[in-house]
């Protein structure tokens, strides 16, 4: 009898191990179990449409990039650490992540008490320039938001071309204060790609192109 007890807590401890070890987030590569997921190889967008017009400007040198892989999200992600409670961190994976001179924005969004949060990264002539920023997200008046205060730059955050990953670092403070329990619900990921100066985009549409995914898994806020 003590045999069989002495099993079955080995098969509990092993079992309790491995869930944690599932659970944790490896920081080095934290879309191992993404909350968000796309399929490769579906920007949208102008220049996506219309590949004859893309050759075009690709020849003129008006648009330097040979392919839209760099903007191609392949997964996103929304988690935490207990050691920065006051933070909530996300990341963005993407097909192939390179520095061009056009504008690149990568971001992911939600929606908590009925308010739209995002977070995102803005980089452009090969990434010399890099910009974060985070908070309430208004659309076209997001501009205004930032001169408001609404929307504010964030630091910690990092765009890594090896790994093909955007990590942002996110203060709880400024996307609704959320508490231990709290849920962000349509949860998702979007990319966008633009001239440096982004009045010049509005004629293709606003983007030359675009991955935005599909709404993932809520998210419930552990610390």
């Amino acid at each position: 009898m003590r045999k069989i007890v002495n099993i079955l807590i080995g098969v509990m401890l092993v079992v309790t191990v491995f869930s944690l070890n599932v659970a944790a987030i490896d920081k080095t590569n934290p879309t191992v179990d993404p909350t968000i997921t796309d399929g490769e190889n579906d920007v949208i967008g102008t220049l996506a449409k219309h590949p004859v017009l893309f050759k075009i400007l690709q020849d003129f040198g008006i648009i330097p990039i040979k392919d839209f892989e760099f903007i191609d999200i392949t997964s996103a992600q929304l988690y935490e650490d207990e050691n920065e409670p006051d933070f909530l961190f996300a990341s963005i994976k993407i097909k192939d992540l390179r520095y061009t001179q056009l504008r690149s924005i990568y971001a992911i969004r939600w929606t908590y008490n009925n308010k739209y949060y995002a977070a995102c990264a803005h980089t452009h002539s090969n990434g010399e320039f890099k910009w974060f920023c985070g908070g309430r997200i208004f659309g076209l008046f997001d501009n205004l938001a930032y001169k408001l205060g609404l929307i504010k730059d964030i630091t910690g955050c990092t765009i890594d071309d090896e790994k093909n990953l955007i990590c942002l670092k996110i203060p709880k403070n400024i996307i609704g204060d959320p508490q231990p329990g709290a849920v962000l619900t349509e949860t998702h990921a979007w990319s966008g790609v633009r001239f440096i100066w982004e009045v010049l985009t509005y004629p293709f549409g606003g983007e030359l192109v675009k991955d935005p995914t599909e709404f993932g898994n809520d998210y419930i806020i552990q610390y």
